[in-house]
């Protein structure tokens, strides 16, 4: 009775975010959020925190309903001028793409979700939105005034890049169904995009100043360092080295390199124009047509404020006959990356990290 009445409650939070604009082939091309949008996606966080590390069923259910992409990122990416809104979607997705406790229930349909959810994620506008979080952060560390609350955002952003990156172990039934190459060839998008986007040089930069006096990123020591663990995770070493780069110095100079930060807070405050220019806030205040989700994925159509409706409309769940439990691929063959400008771009990654991230540069 307890769990069908949290499932009730997380369906109506979910159908208080807003409503999706979808074309005739089902994608989302736009999203009218809803007064009480804000309100919700707190109260979403509040049920993942109490989320049983063993079953994990809010988790399941807000994959099974695919929130995030028919949710959290058309939020993210209608609304990317409500920081406030934007921040609270991010904490959404961090725990979500949490790593999968391999002593929790169901091992295997969690890492299905997981990879559902890094195809969700693997979006230009998605991840450009995302870092232009960190503009302001990274103004204040150029200028010697980072904030604990500036910390805290940039903490809060390098999660989620480091759980993203984390989605890599494959199922058996899915290396069976021939799927592996698919997931390789996401893994390769994503990090195509954390370059195009501008997240590796800020990387590298934010590893310079982890000795900062004021020590805040001192404390994401081992963040960061898993970040690079899952950057290079399965790559082939042999090919990143010999990988050849044009127009680039393996011994390039630390002064090249800490003028990245002035760069990239550039090029993000130019991205952040014209995402306003394109994304004009097209959609008022929802309070009409809403859809409410019962556990197994049904649909109700409700009007009016999704807390003022009646419960009793909820559609009842149907018994899904579940089958035998999946086995999480045991072998660690891993794949070689074949993108050659995926190559090429994290050996200079590398070369920039061991030239000035993680040597000391003379003063």
């Amino acid at each position: 009775m307890g769990r069908h009445k949290d499932t009730e409650g997380l369906s109506i939070i979910c159908a208080g975010l807003g409503i999706a604009e979808e074309d005739e082939n089902g994608n989302v091309r736009g999203y009218a959020k809803t007064e009480h949008c804000l309100d919700n996606l707190k109260d979403l966080q509040r049920f993942l925190r109490r989320d049983d590390p063993q079953r994990r069923d809010v988790f399941k259910l807000l994959c099974k309903w695919k929130m995030v992409s028919r949710d959290i990122v058309p939020i993210i990416e209608t609304f990317q001028s409500d920081k406030n809104l934007v921040i609270n979607a991010v904490k959404i997705l961090v725990f979500l793409t949490m790593p999968v406790d391999t002593s929790s229930d169901d091992v295997a349909q969690q890492i299905e979700y997981l990879w559902d959810l890094k195809a969700a994620l693997t979006r230009n506008l998605t991840i450009a939105v995302i870092v232009s979080l960190l503009e302001e952060p990274l103004s204040h560390l150029e200028l010697a005034v980072f904030t604990e609350d500036d910390w805290k955002l940039v903490q809060l952003v390098l999660t989620m890049f480091r759980n993203i990156l984390a989605i890599q172990s494959i199922t058996v039934q899915q290396k069976a169904s021939g799927s592996a190459s698919q997931f390789l060839h996401l893994t390769e998008r994503f990090l195509q995009l954390m370059f195009q986007e501008n997240v590796m040089d800020i990387i590298v930069v934010l590893v310079q100043h982890v000795d900062d006096p004021d020590g805040y990123l001192r404390q994401d020591n081992l963040l960061l360092l898993e970040i690079f663990h899952y950057i290079l995770l399965g790559k082939d070493p042999e090919l990143i080295a010999k990988t050849s780069t044009v127009n680039f110095k393996d011994n390039e100079d630390c002064e090249n390199v800490a003028d990245s930060l002035k760069f990239v807070m550039e090029v993000e405050d130019e991205k952040r124009r014209v995402f306003r220019q394109r994304n004009v806030e097209r959609y008022p205040q929802y309070d009409g047509t809403y859809i409410r989700l019962a556990m197994d994925g049904s649909k109700l159509l409700f009007k009016g404020n999704p807390a003022s409706v009646c419960t009793n409309g909820l559609a009842k769940a149907h018994r899904v006959p579940r089958g035998p439990m999946k086995k999480v691929a045991s072998e660690n063959g891993l794949l070689s990356l074949q993108d050659e400008s995926v190559l090429e771009q994290l050996h200079i990654f590398i070369s920039q990290f061991l030239s000035a991230g993680y040597n000391d540069c003379p003063e």
